[in-house]
């Protein structure tokens, strides 16, 4: 510091020394710096993404001139740019998933698509939707990208029409005998159907059974046999054996049999309904059993 007396007082007044021009712009460059990095701490974020998006303008721009040797480059940019929208906060971190009970999760995620640091920006949706709708057990399905990081998927399953058991793996399938998914137990309130090739036979099985509603309470299963035929088979230990062609005259016979003889109510085990012209009606034990024989009528 430096002493000026004025000309008309007695006291001094101290003044500041004028600084240098190399101290002022050095002084300048501090505080820019300074002001940069606590700039880039606030918006790191935001500024990663406008880096990014400024790339894929530019990877656009030059791809439109270069369209025959980009394919490569673009790859690996497109690669470069998901990994930095992912640092920037926008990958998938939360999915939330609805409308499924057969199908495995497993196959949902395999079909979405997730990835580790998977971008929700560059995450096709309309390729995931496709891949889901592929699975047989789905029938439609909706995402939406709910930024910055999540993804919601709802699904709409096929409805199962009945159970198919076959060599001990049961199976919930269509209304047109197609499989949807395997399941550990059969679902109570569908028909259960078991045996070989049954279940392309299920949907006009399903249809006769309709049409005697009588006939099917207490029954615990359709067994297919040899690809041919039906047995009924009742949770009160009755097997009817039905014939390889006019299977539905034999249920009416067979409701006939019940309302007139109360073949349910009897001891019998068989009730032989393949013979068109007789029906045979085996007892349960060895000893007569009053009507255990009825002609045709």
């Amino acid at each position: 510091m430096q002493q000026i007396k004025p000309e008309h007082s007695g006291r001094s007044i101290a003044l500041a020394k004028p600084l240098g021009a190399d101290l002022v712009v050095r002084r300048a460059t501090h505080l820019i710096a300074a002001q940069s990095r606590n700039l880039w701490v606030l918006h790191k974020q935001l500024a990663v993404r406008i880096i990014a998006l400024l790339l894929v303008a530019s990877i656009g721009a030059v791809g439109v001139a270069n369209r025959g040797h980009m394919a490569n480059y673009l790859a690996d940019m497109s690669t470069r740019v998901s990994s930095l929208f992912a640092q920037a906060g926008l990958s998938v971190a939360e999915l939330s998933l609805s409308g499924y009970a057969l199908t495995n999760e497993e196959l949902i995620f395999g079909a979405v698509g997730l990835e580790s640091n998977l971008s929700l920006v560059n995450f096709d949706a309309e390729a995931a939707r496709i891949r889901l709708e592929a699975l047989p057990s789905i029938e439609s399905a909706t995402i939406r990208k709910i930024y910055p990081s999540s993804l919601i998927v709802e699904l709409v399953e096929k409805q199962p029409v009945a159970i198919w058991t076959v060599d001990g793996v049961n199976f919930a399938i269509d209304g047109k005998g197609n499989r949807i998914a395997p399941v550990e137990t059969p679902i109570e309130g569908l028909p259960l159907f078991v045996g070989d090739g049954a279940a392309d036979d299920v949907p006009a099985m399903i249809a006769m059974l309709n049409k005697f509603p009588d006939l099917t309470e207490g029954l615990l299963a359709s067994s297919r046999i040899a690809d041919r035929r039906w047995d009924l088979i009742y949770d009160f230990g009755l097997r009817v054996m039905l014939p390889e062609t006019d299977a539905t005259m034999a249920m009416e016979q067979l409701l006939t049999l019940q309302e007139q003889h109360q073949i349910f109510e009897r001891d019998i085990s068989v009730l032989d309904l393949r013979l068109k012209d007789y029906i045979a009606v085996r007892a349960v034990d060895r000893s007569p059993v009053e009507g255990a024989e009825v002609e045709p009528q």
